[in-house]
């Protein structure tokens, strides 16, 4: 039986992020590995079927080259309601020599929980670290719930 799709909804807010706890691998100083996690709030959240996010953790990884690097990482926000989203994300970043930079890419929803179960869904963010840590992202995208999805039958 063909499964059919839910409607897309469209999603935008904006994500700010406390400075990061960072463990570094050594280097020579023209590459680092970095593990990041940090505790972010919505300051302009956006809403999935009634329900606002919440404190989200994101940790991830992140290859440098001079100033120059890549990352990937996890994203859980819990939902207002209880819920909570997973999101893979991944993307480039420049920093200067102050530790401020910006970054930039794109995310995925990978599952939810309770009424979420099910989420798909992606997009992009853009965003700024300043020199203390603190960073900011303006996320854009789209979710889908797939109620409309029809089991299968044999």
């Amino acid at each position: 039986m063909a499964v059919i799709a839910g409607a897309q909804t469209k999603i935008t807010g904006k994500l700010t992020c406390a400075k990061p706890s960072v463990s570094e691998t050594g280097g020579d100083g023209a590459q680092m590995i970095m593990f990041q996690r940090a505790n972010c709030t919505w300051a302009t959240p956006f809403t999935i079927d009634g329900s606002k996010p919440g404190r989200t953790l994101n940790a991830s990884i992140a290859d440098m080259t001079a100033s120059m690097g890549r990352d990937h990482g996890y994203s859980t926000s819990v939902m207002d309601n209880g819920d909570s989203t997973f999101v893979r994300y991944e993307g480039t970043m420049s920093m200067k020599k102050d530790g401020s930079g910006t970054y930039k890419g794109t995310w995925k929803y990978v599952r939810g929980t309770g009424k979420l179960r099910g989420i798909s869904g992606s997009g992009t963010y853009k965003g700024a670290g300043a020199a203390d840590g603190t960073s900011w992202a303006d996320i854009s995208g789209h979710y889908s719930l797939g109620k409309g999805k029809a089991k299968k039958t044999m």
